[in-house]
């Protein structure tokens, strides 16, 4: 079954009432699925600051059904004092699971308990697929590709699909972000970059190993929302 989400980054001070708006919006449009960056950046000076930011967005998701994730990596995990043995902060924020980013071993997230996983479907190696759905449960997996914010840095639509194929062979939904015409930043794939999200989406879709689609770019216009819940 197909769902859209959207991104938000917590840490962000000036769009953060921007974000309360997209969660509201976005469950009018049919938008079922929030990806959230609470890494260290330009806007982000605090992964404590952005996670405590988050809790006030994910009180107003919960209610409304979303399905929220958030990227973590080790420099995450060291400045909140977690690991993946430890992530009941993330549990107790109320996020329903954690995306592990690159620097966790198969070992590590198969130390992971209690919340939802999302691996890295670009960097997580095939040959471990098997082995760690035999050793988890499967229903609490999921996965999601990168989003290259520099231009030219994007995978193409057939890296897309190999790197893609395993995990849906393996029951596990895919999910690649798009970006929008106003801001043209955070986007899987390249050659999708310049388009509406709408038609980004319906590429995505179409390539039968593309199941989630979710708006890679931070504040995204209304007009743009509705363009992409078109595909719905």
């Amino acid at each position: 079954m197909k769902s859209i989400g959207f991104s938000v980054f917590p840490g962000w001070k000036e769009i953060f009432e921007r974000q309360k708006e997209m969660i509201l919006k976005g469950e009018e449009l049919g938008f079922s699925e929030i990806f959230f960056g609470i890494g260290r950046g330009v806007h982000t000076r605090s992964s404590i600051e952005a996670l405590a930011n988050a809790k006030e967005l994910l009180k107003i998701a919960n209610k409304l059904g979303y399905y929220s994730f958030v990227d973590i990596n080790p420099s995450i995990l060291e400045e909140l004092g977690a690991s993946p043995r430890n992530l009941s902060i993330f549990k107790e924020a109320g996020f329903s699971a954690v995306r592990v980013d690159c620097g966790f071993s198969v070992d590590d997230i198969l130390k992971i308990r209690d919340i939802g996983i999302e691996l890295n479907a670009y960097t997580f190696p095939e040959d471990k697929i098997e082995y760690l759905l035999r050793n988890i449960d499967p229903e609490k997996v999921k996965a999601t590709h990168n989003y290259y914010p520099v231009i030219g840095s994007g995978i193409s639509i057939k890296e897309l699909i190999e790197k893609s194929k395993p995990f849906v062979k393996s029951g596990i939904p895919v999910g690649a972000f798009v970006s929008v015409p106003s801001v043209r930043s955070d986007t899987t794939v390249e050659e999708l970059r310049d388009k509406n999200p709408g038609e980004s989406a319906r590429i995505l879709f179409s390539t039968g190993v593309i199941s989630r689609v979710l708006i890679g770019d931070a504040h995204p216009t209304d007009e743009e929302m509705i363009d992409l819940s078109k595909v719905l």
